[in-house]
């Protein structure tokens, strides 16, 4: 899958930065490299609405000195990248996400083992790891779960090392389907149905425990199929967006019947979790 780089060179950066994220998350926007001097921004290219990010840059420059540059940006495989900067991430006291490469953690009671290839999912983001540490405190045993937008497949991962027993992992992006098949067997877990798909393939299944680490636009679009698909005491924990964004997203889960448990957020990223009401 093709994305396209925006790259913003600021000044001062604070707090246009987090204003051009902001709105940039608006349009289809799904990650971001900030440094010193401005800020990165990443969209799948079919997704690019350059006008839009066009005006939004305008909006900006009118309050601050700016430079922009827009780029495709090569597919590549990460292998050889990742390898060279990719150190274990801690989760908490119970959880460590490393690579093949990387030394045995044995005192550590849930090892997870990533190779990411182009997948997002290494737990370096925090929303990954918003969500996995989100996971300790829910009771997987015996439950069923869809991961949406599962990525490296880390969440079903880790879903399954804690108890889950039926799950069902949906990406959009071929890469990242054949990668998170991977790494299950990487992992000796063998009770995950990985599917390449959007909302559309979840059909008439039903899931006690619902996770959606994607953005903004694809939760709201999608929220009415998620909780479709929740049973009566189900639970679903949604993340990959902005503080700002949270007003619409507990709006339209509200109106379709869920309640908050809890908010909770790393840096400026969010993490929703909640039950049926």
């Amino acid at each position: 899958m093709e994305y396209t780089e925006i790259d913003i060179r600021l000044k001062p950066v604070v707090p246009f930065a987090d204003i051009l994220v902001a709105r940039l998350n608006e349009i289809e926007f799904e990650s971001y490299s900030e440094d010193e001097t401005g800020v990165k921004a990443y969209v799948q290219t079919h997704l690019l609405d350059e006008i839009a990010v066009k005006e939004i840059i305008n909006e900006v420059a009118n309050l601050c000195k700016l430079s922009f540059t827009i780029t495709k940006v090569k597919q590549e495989n990460w292998n050889k990248k990742w390898e060279n900067n990719f150190e274990p991430v801690h989760i908490n006291d119970k959880c460590v996400i490393r690579a093949h490469f990387h030394a045995a953690f044995p005192d550590i009671e849930h090892e997870i083992i990533i190779t990411p290839k182009m997948s997002f999912g290494t737990g370096h983001h925090e929303t990954t790891s918003l969500v996995m540490n989100e996971m300790f405190g829910i009771d997987f045993t015996d439950k069923s779960v869809l991961d949406m937008g599962s990525g490296t497949g880390v969440l079903a991962i880790l879903a399954a090392k804690l108890g889950a027993t039926s799950l069902i992992g949906i990406d959009f992006d071929e890469w990242a389907y054949k990668n998170a098949v991977e790494n299950a067997e990487i992992n000796a877990i063998s009770n995950i149905s990985f599917m390449h798909g959007d909302a559309d393939v979840i059909g008439d299944a039903t899931f006690d425990i619902i996770l959606a680490n994607i953005n903004r636009n694809i939760i709201l679009q999608d929220i009415a199929t998620y909780v479709k698909a929740m049973n009566t005491k189900s639970e679903i924990i949604f993340s990959g967006f902005l503080k700002e964004d949270i007003p619409l997203i507990l709006e339209k889960s509200e109106q379709l019947g869920l309640e908050l448990v809890v908010s909770k957020h790393k840096n400026k990223w969010q993490m929703l979790h909640l039950k049926k009401a």
